[in-house]
């Protein structure tokens, strides 16, 4: 029965490892919807009020399997000459017993350099991390392992800490590259007095490209995300078409700092009158592949287009001209 426990705990943390590409960042096939999640240069680029909802089902059909939840605002705001965004994430994690909470505040100072635009951002916020201990279950008939066992948390253990990012983006009409670090200060969260989460500063990279093709109906998009612990590295590459500035579609994959291919997505999407769906399907080419047919995506956004002349009043017109 021992063995049974350890081989279940053994399982329980390499899942984790790889659902969060060895990092505390919830790992989302549709990035590219919510890159101000990973990097706050972002906030503000896209010169839009942006509202953006995500929700990831990770492996179906394994149990506790991870769950993630965003909520992202975004938007750009002028002071005289001076071109910002401003721009607040809050992401929701679960896995296994495990329950993580991130909300982030960020600015970003933008100024046109070339034929582009440079940004500089700023996230500054709270993490939050609970675990369930009253959740815990102990296999009937268990000699190594009892329920009176003193070194098993019998209640929900929550700790807080301040959470900061930093990060620089180059965008024009056709192209974006950014680089960000994420959780600077590295907290360590005491739970309790035997248990402590030690939250390690991760790095990403993240970088797309818009190619117009001959039949103006027609763009592609390919984009890539790389995050990295400066132990292990993930890469998810993604290529989709976009007809009409409406519908797109394309396929994804991920690959790890082995090389090895870990999984393939497929994406659908749709933007209609300022509204944005999606839907992504992720199946596992690892070994995951044998307890789960794959992971599901889904995505709504509203984009409000604003007067680049009067800053973020929208014009109105009188109802006596009307």
């Amino acid at each position: 029965m021992m063995k049974r426990i350890g081989f279940a705990i053994y399982v329980f943390f390499a899942c984790a490892a790889v659902t969060r590409a060895q990092t505390d960042d919830a790992m989302l096939n549709q990035y590219f919807t919510a890159l101000n999640y990973y990097n706050p240069a972002y906030a503000g680029k896209s010169g839009e009020v942006n509202l953006t909802g995500l929700y990831r089902m990770q492996w179906l059909g394994v149990t506790n399997a991870p769950r993630s939840a965003l909520i992202a605002a975004d938007m750009p705001w002028q002071y005289g000459k001076m071109q910002q965004g401003i721009g607040v994430v809050v992401v929701s994690e679960s896995i296994g017993l495990d329950q993580n909470l991130n909300i982030g505040l960020q600015y970003a100072y933008r100024r046109k350099l070339g034929k582009g635009t440079l940004s500089i951002g700023l996230q500054a916020g709270m993490l939050n991390k609970t675990f369930r201990g009253d959740s815990i279950s102990i296999p009937s008939g268990s000699e190594a392992v009892t329920p009176d066992d003193e070194a098993i948390t019998k209640s929900e253990l929550d700790a807080m800490g301040i959470d900061v990012a930093i990060g620089a983006m180059y965008s024009s009409d056709r192209y974006f590259v950014g680089i960000a670090a994420a959780h600077m200060l590295a907290p360590t969260l005491t739970l309790d007095e035997n248990t402590e989460r030690k939250i390690e500063r991760s790095f990403n990279l993240t970088a797309g490209y818009n190619i117009q093709l001959k039949n103006t109906l027609f763009e592609l998009q390919p984009s890539m995300l790389v995050l990295t612990n400066l132990q292990m590295v993930s890469t998810d590459l993604t290529a989709r078409a976009v007809y009409n500035k409406m519908y797109n579609g394309g396929l994804g994959i991920r690959i790890s700092d082995s090389g090895k291919f870990n999984a393939a997505t497929l994406y659908l999407g749709a933007l209609i009158k300022g509204f944005r769906i999606g839907y992504a399907y992720e199946f596992p080419t690892s070994a995951m592949n044998s307890a789960s047919m794959g992971s599901h995506e889904l995505l709504v956004s509203y984009h409000l287009k604003l007067n680049s002349k009067k800053g973020l009043k929208n014009r109105h017109k009188s109802i006596r001209i009307l």
